[in-house]
Order: C-alpha cells, then structure tokens, then sequence
C-alpha cells in the first residue's frame, strides 16, 4: 500500500478514535471524523463504508503505536525490556484514549464475526514485530529454547488479549498499565526459564 493512502486511512483511524472517545461512539458523526482527520467525504467512503467499519480498525489503532514506537525504541534494548515497554506504552495509550465500552464491543464482536479477526490477524506488524523481538531472545538465549518463536507469541498476545478482556470485563475499575506492569514480568520470567 502507498505511503500517503496508508496515512490518509490512519489519519482517519486515529481522528475516529479520538472523537469516539472524547464524545463517545453515538455522539460521534461520520462529519465529526472526516472534520478531525481532514479529510474529504469521498476520501472517508474510500476507505470505510460508514462509522461502525471503524469499529475493526481498533487493531490498526494498536498497530499505529507499535510503528510509532518502533520508530523511537532503543534497538540495544534487550528484548525482555523491549517487551515490558512496549506492552506499557500500548496500555497506557489503550487505557487514556479508548473507550472502554468499544473495546469491550469489539472484543465480543471478534467472537462472533465470520469476517476476518483483526485482533488475531497474525499478518498485523504487531504480531510481525513482537515475533521478531522474541526470536532475537530466543537465539541469544535470554528466553530458553524449550518452545518456538510462535509458542512465545502466542502466550504473550493470549496474555495481552486477556487482560484487556479483563480490563473490559470490570468496567475499568483498576489501571490496566499498572496491572499489567506488575504482572508481566511473571510471564516474561517464564519465557526465560522456559515454558
């Protein structure tokens, strides 16, 4: 995909998001999006049928802020830290500018949609990027090589998933950063250790 395409629709993305959490989805209007991401109507129909196709583009959302962090991140990072960052920064991001009530609809949703799962797409560069942070680990031996890159992966993102299920769960009644900051390490130390 071009370059500016490519901005173009996270710019839209990224508006939407906003919008959808500072005003909240209903009070948001595909005007409202197309407005905030300066856009024009035809450049907004180009890319999404109407305001409920922006609720699977919640990944993207989360794939913007790998990019962005993977543009600033320390490559002499090890990749235990890299993963403890990264994991902190996403739910940081997720935890000040999501709503909660969308995430919580896009998680059932990945339930029972028989189009494709953006949250398990594993073509995402979420999946792309992490994979080859754990791979790095794995052939240095910091993580012990009693399970694959792909094992690891999968952990780790089921962890993830199931925390910000959680989070959604409970109504966002404890700070998912926090959560997760504590209890992340646990994980990691099992990939060192081996699983």
């Amino acid at each position: 995909m071009p370059r500016k395409r490519r901005s173009t629709k996270s710019r839209i993305i990224k508006a939407a998001w906003n919008l959808f959490y500072k005003n909240g989805y209903d009070n948001t209007t595909v005007e409202d999006i197309i407005a905030a991401s300066k856009t024009s109507k035809g450049t907004f129909y180009h890319y999404f049928k109407g305001k409920e196709a922006l609720l699977n583009s919640l990944s993207d959302l989360f794939d913007q802020k790998y990019e962005e962090l993977a543009a600033t991140i320390d490559p002499d990072m090890c990749p235990y830290d890299k993963l403890l960052f990264l994991n902190h920064e996403l739910f940081h991001m997720i935890e000040t500018s999501v709503d909660i009530h969308l995430l919580a609809f896009l998680y059932s949703s990945q339930l029972t949609t028989k189009d494709k799962k953006s949250l398990s797409d594993n073509k995402r560069f979420y999946f792309r990027w992490v994979s080859e942070i754990i791979n790095d680990a794995l052939e240095s031996g910091d993580f012990n090589n009693t399970s694959s890159t792909e094992e690891l992966m999968n952990i780790y993102a089921m962890y993830e998933r199931a925390l910000l299920y959680d989070w959604a769960l409970f109504k966002g009644k404890f700070s998912l950063t926090k959560h997760s900051d504590r209890l992340l390490p646990h994980v990691l130390d099992m990939f060192v250790k081996g699983v």
